[in-house]
């Protein structure tokens, strides 16, 4: 489904209940790990309100006392940044994150981690994980696979971060935000978020298997030449084995032919490249053929089987832009 067709996530929820705020936030984080402490003033009060679609949702949490526990990993890439010194990241790790005021980080996506905070507020911007790993790939011109994020940003990339998110946050705050303009913002936040985390795929391939030497050279090959038309003969002969014997390597270490991969490749390289297109200079057709896909019909059901969207509808969202 288009996120500009998407209901809008509207939350705001506060309240005075600690054990309520507890349970709160083991459900925003997929946790059954938080802990909080005593209230800092008289009296104990939190706030958690965010605002978005399915691809980026902003938000700002506050919670008046220390709390600490485990956050899982979940659907979404978190980046986050404090109003005052006081929170730690990974306080289990042998490197912790000390957050900076108004310094954006991303939260470790990879694992559960720890976290120790102070009574402040923190903001809050969580991206939907295909979504922020397509505008990943598009940048790249890769596959898009499981993000791996630079520690240490880029200082002028980072300002520039930073700029995308105070130019973009009225209006992604704002209820009232046209849907099409959302979505425009999104995907800038999105790329100013992978350009100063050097956001990269974890694999090159994101679809690589580590199978024998001759079937990984056969997907390494495959992914290469993409473009063109290529036949299962083509590819057992560039990995120098015989058809049968490749397709059996598939089969024992993948579970799929050499030809199904071959289309999750493609696949993934035309969302790839219809996230970044122009929708008024590109159509689906022109991306799809270009990618080797000869019949249009079953590629579009294929494609909103993987993804969950029709292919026109990858390529509206950057109508806006």
């Amino acid at each position: 489904m288009d996120s500009v067709d998407q209901p809008l996530v509207h939350v705001d929820r506060r309240g005075h209940s600690v054990d309520e705020a507890v349970a709160f936030y083991e459900r925003v984080y997929s946790s059954t790990d938080i802990h909080i402490g005593d209230a800092v003033t008289e009296g104990f009060s939190w706030r958690y309100r965010a605002i978005g679609d399915g691809d980026v949702t902003v938000g700002t949490s506050s919670v008046a006392a220390r709390r600490w526990g485990t956050i899982e990993p979940g659907g979404h890439y978190v980046l986050a940044w404090a109003s005052a010194r006081g929170i730690r990241l990974d306080t289990g790790s042998s490197e912790p994150i000390d957050m900076q005021p108004g310094v954006p980080v991303v939260y470790p996506s990879d694992r559960a981690f720890t976290f120790d905070a102070a009574p402040t507020v923190q903001h809050v911007i969580r991206f939907e994980r295909s979504f922020l790993e397509s505008v990943a790939a598009a940048r790249r011109g890769d596959l898009p696979a499981p993000l791996r994020f630079a520690g240490d940003p880029d200082p002028d990339a980072l300002r520039r971060l930073q700029g995308a998110i105070s130019g973009a946050a009225a209006a992604l705050l704002d209820p009232a935000t046209d849907r099409a303009r959302r979505s425009a913002l999104n995907t800038t936040v999105a790329e100013a978020v992978v350009e100063a985390f050097d956001a990269a795929p974890v694999a090159p391939s994101g679809l690589l298997s580590d199978g024998p030497a001759t079937m990984r050279f056969a997907q390494e090959w495959m992914v290469a030449n993409a473009r063109r038309p290529i036949t299962i003969t083509d590819v057992s002969e560039a990995a120098g084995v015989a058809v049968r014997s490749l397709q059996a390597s598939f089969r024992r270490h993948t579970g799929a032919s050499p030809m199904h991969f071959l289309r999750q490749v493609r696949l993934h390289r035309v969302r790839a490249e219809l996230t970044a297109a122009d929708p008024d200079a590109t159509t689906v057709a022109q991306v799809a053929l270009g990618w080797g896909v000869g019949h249009l019909g079953r590629f579009s059901g294929t494609y909103a089987a993987t993804f969950g969207e029709s292919p026109s509808v990858t390529l509206r969202r950057r109508r806006a832009r």
